[in-house]
């Protein structure tokens, strides 16, 4: 979990929502490819269109996705979502941070990996970091993903 959040969410999702407040289309774009397996593209579509369908606010952004034309990745919404909403910008990617973070941690803690303790210890110990460069890269995240997309029954979606 350590190395998803540094590897994937700090310097590949922060580094796009961070984008995505002055260049959505490009940071969506980029941030779909740089998930490799279907199961990654699909679950963070999922979220960010859930996230555009409640009508929260009027975004030119918000209207590509629901028209097809920009993927709609989680973290680039849950962006355009706090500039519409006013919300500055170091406390949305604080707060897509530990959304993530805590998503990992919960389902590791109903997994029965770790316990609520161990979550919680986790989650102290894990802060936001502010990183510049594009650099998302965890390819144990990529092997295990694509196993589990063939795998039967699936207990969770990666």
């Amino acid at each position: 979990m350590k190395a998803v959040y540094k590897n994937v969410i700090l310097k590949g999702d922060l580094v796009m929502a961070k984008l995505a407040f002055k260049e959505p289309e490009r940071a969506d774009k980029m941030l779909y490819a740089s998930k490799v397996t279907k199961e990654l593209k699909e679950m963070t579509v999922n979220m960010g269109r859930s996230l555009v369908c409640l009508n929260l606010c009027e975004d030119e952004f918000f209207d590509k996705v629901r028209r097809g034309e920009s993927p709609g990745t989680y973290p680039v919404v849950m962006a355009r979502l706090c500039k519409c909403l006013k919300i500055d910008e170091k406390d949305c990617l604080e707060g897509i941070a530990y959304s993530e973070l805590s998503q990992m941690v919960f389902s590791a803690i109903r997994l029965g990996a770790i316990d609520f303790v161990q979550g919680q210890k986790l989650m102290l110990e894990l802060s936001y970091e502010d990183y510049e460069e594009f650099e998302p890269f965890n390819p144990v995240q990529d092997i295990l993903s694509k196993l589990h997309e063939n795998r039967e029954p699936k207990v969770f979606m990666s």
